[in-house]
């Protein structure tokens, strides 16, 4: 049960246990798995403040497999790019708000694995895979650069009542000025920190234009 004992650890302790090179997982750990992320992602969307989008078990399960074998080559330097390729696959239906909150379930964790393995090889496989998906998957990966192109991505997260206000939730709490100062989202964060700026964002009209 390789898959559920990593999902347990990440979402309690943070202190994992991994097989030494990337496996496919058992169908029973799969199911396992699948019933941890169903009940997690019950309990963490009473956190939003609108009704979150339903548990989409392919993409919550993708996610953490993803997930467990970013860990595995981030620990292992596997950066031949024959395996990453074949251990971080990109995820194969729609990417829906049904999809994006159930692979954030444990995709928060990435941007942590993406700066460790910048700092240990800025220019390789792993990071240029990571940097990649981040342009995919906006909501979990604020405080890494957005590529203008990958817009579409991110109107998903800002058309749905609960992901938008999610989503500049973490830019505030990540400083995450090149976000913020978008023209798109500079009001949506001003609106979000209200009379509160000066404490929550203390330099946040420094750099942003409003209209």
């Amino acid at each position: 049960m390789l898959l559920t004992a990593f999902l347990h650890d990440i979402l309690t302790t943070g202190a994992v246990t991994l097989a030494g090179q990337p496996s496919p997982f058992e169908p029973t750990d799969l199911h396992a798995a699948e019933a941890s992320l169903r009940a997690y992602h019950a309990e963490d969307a009473l956190e939003l403040p609108q009704v979150a989008p339903a548990f989409d078990a392919p993409a919550a399960l993708w996610a953490t497999q993803f997930l467990y074998h970013t860990v595995q080559l981030a620990l292992l330097r596997e950066l031949d790019e024959r395996v990453i390729g074949q251990c971080l696959k990109d995820f194969a239906g729609e990417i829906t708000p049904e999809a994006i909150y159930s692979a954030d379930l444990t995709f928060r964790y990435l941007p942590d694995l993406l700066r460790l393995a910048k700092g240990l090889a800025p220019g390789d496989a792993l990071v240029t895979r990571l940097l990649a998906v981040a342009q995919q998957w906006p909501l979990s990966f604020v405080g890494t650069a957005l590529d203008a192109t990958e817009a579409e991505a991110e109107a998903v997260v800002l058309a749905h009542p609960a992901l938008r206000p999610a989503y500049i939730d973490r830019i505030i709490q990540m400083k995450d000025r090149a976000r913020a100062g978008q023209p798109h989202l500079a009001p949506l964060v001003q609106a979000a920190l209200g009379g509160h700026a000066a404490t929550l964002w203390p330099d946040f009209a420094a750099f942003t234009i409003l209209a």
